[in-house]
């Protein structure tokens, strides 16, 4: 192995050569996965790194999981796998928190799993590890109940800081799966619901 090759990968020491050779393709389970997804177990490792290097902020095992099962981009129990001997052999770390963080962060490095990753995998992953980040975050700091009525349900709808509701809105749903339609669409992107609606107000 070339000896500038990425550092991450030789500090892996407990996985095997099979898993660390970047040359092996198609090693990994491929159940779940779309065309063009990650097939080789060192390009999923590579692609763990990759999220954890480049989104801002708070990230967890759960959101890139989730994020290979959404996009379809590896298997998920190998994602699972791949944080699991990462944290073991001590190339990611993860606080009290579930936070989880890359020890050796550096440009060379990045630039090294960005050659071995597709274009489409790394920029997809990105964007909908971001999405499923500020979803949770929605998740937390915003509240929606469904409570059933005779006739169909209301959905109540928040969207607060800390004590304060910025915004609170009833709905009526005639069923149980448009009143969570509505829940989820709220979820995905509150500030949308709350910047459209202050628009229409003042634009009127």
């Amino acid at each position: 192995m070339d000896k500038n090759r990425f550092d991450i990968e030789n500090e892996t020491e407990k996985l095997s050569q099979n898993e660390i050779d970047p040359k092996l393709r198609f090693d990994a389970f491929t159940a779940g996965i779309q065309d063009g997804g990650l097939r080789s177990v060192s390009s999923i490792s590579l692609i763990v790194c990759y999220i954890i290097a480049n989104i801002n902020g708070r990230v967890t095992a759960e959101n890139i999981t989730q994020t290979m099962d959404e996009g379809m981009f590896a298997n998920h129990f190998e994602v699972a796998d791949a944080i699991s001997k990462l944290k073991k052999s001590g190339v990611i770390t993860e606080s009290d928190d579930g936070a989880l963080s890359l020890v050796d962060v550096s440009k060379a490095n990045i630039e090294l799993i960005e050659m071995d990753l597709p274009l489409t995998v790394r920029e997809n992953s990105i964007k909908l590890c971001q999405k499923i980040i500020a979803k949770e975050k929605y998740k937390r700091e915003n509240r929606v109940a469904i409570i059933p009525k005779d006739k169909g349900f209301t959905v109540n709808l928040h969207i607060s800081d800390k004590d304060t509701d910025f915004l609170s809105l009833r709905l009526y749903a005639s069923t149980k799966e448009q009143a969570e339609m509505i829940k989820e669409k709220f979820i995905t992107d509150p500030i949308k619901v709350y910047e459209t609606l202050i628009e229409a107000i003042f634009n009127n």
